[in-house]
């Protein structure tokens, strides 16, 4: 038996690396991977092949020239020959395989890191719009949530972002239901079969354990724990909480 297709969007471009991390632990429940560990394990892990999913990955970017992610880094380093001290340039940079032109709309999951609120590519707009109804669960990390709300797709759904920055968000955008959460699933309208998910994470950590939370939920547990959350110490058991320990302050 073949295993399941699973298609992910990924918008990383100008996103810091950890926004996107969570996406290991789809990556570790793939069929690829479980072939790499069975040839290192096969007594412990051959029997675990019904598991597996055929994980595909769509980075997407306005091009498809290498392009920055994470935070830029200063000229003033060893080796910039000293040029435009203090002047930001690079970081580290990925290769988008799509574009939001090219990317497929019918994802199965379209997971969506927090840019600052000056990255606001009009195709991206165009394409979060377009994908929203036919993309089964949609999930942001940090200010991922702002930017697919500058899209007006979130009006009126309950959500988080980056817990230091949910006093902006309900100023920028009181038509959302903005909530002092880890993360926050909601509904979301879906063309297709089944039900359509909103999944929005704070910070960066929140949008690990949700991810983590998803895949519990979504996958065999005991298969998603031995392989991704154990392995890469991501949440391991899927214990983390949904909530935070401290209430939220009252000057926000």
């Amino acid at each position: 038996m073949s295993p399941k297709t699973l298609r992910i969007g990924v918008m990383l471009e100008q996103v810091q690396l950890s926004d996107i991390m969570g996406i290991d632990i789809f990556g570790n429940i793939s069929q690829s991977y479980l072939d790499d560990v069975i040839a290192l394990n096969p007594d412990k892990f051959s029997g675990l092949k019904d598991h597996a999913l055929d994980v595909q990955f769509y980075y997407i970017s306005s091009d498809l020239e290498p392009t920055t992610t994470t935070p830029p880094q200063s000229k003033n380093f060893p080796g910039s020959g000293g040029k435009s001290s203090g002047t930001s340039f690079g970081g580290f940079k990925f290769i988008p395989n799509t574009t939001y032109d090219t990317c497929p709309r019918d994802l199965d999951i379209l997971l969506i890191g927090g840019p600052l609120p000056t990255h606001r590519p009009v195709a991206a707009d165009k394409f979060l719009k377009e994908a929203w109804g036919k993309t089964r669960v949609v999930m942001t990390t940090c200010i991922g949530s702002m930017w697919l709300a500058s899209t007006g797709l979130l009006k009126g759904k309950k959500c988080t972002t980056n817990k230091e920055f949910l006093g902006a968000a309900r100023g920028i955008h009181p038509e959302i239901e903005w909530v002092w959460q880890r993360w926050v699933v909601d509904e979301k309208n879906f063309e297709g079969k089944g039900k359509g998910e909103l999944w929005t994470a704070g910070g960066a950590g929140c949008g690990i354990d949700m991810i983590a939370k998803y895949c519990l939920d979504n996958y065999d547990a005991e298969f998603v724990n031995l392989m991704a959350l154990e392995g890469l110490e991501m949440n391991p058991g899927g214990r983390a909480s949904q909530f935070y320990a401290s209430e939220e302050p009252v000057s926000m």
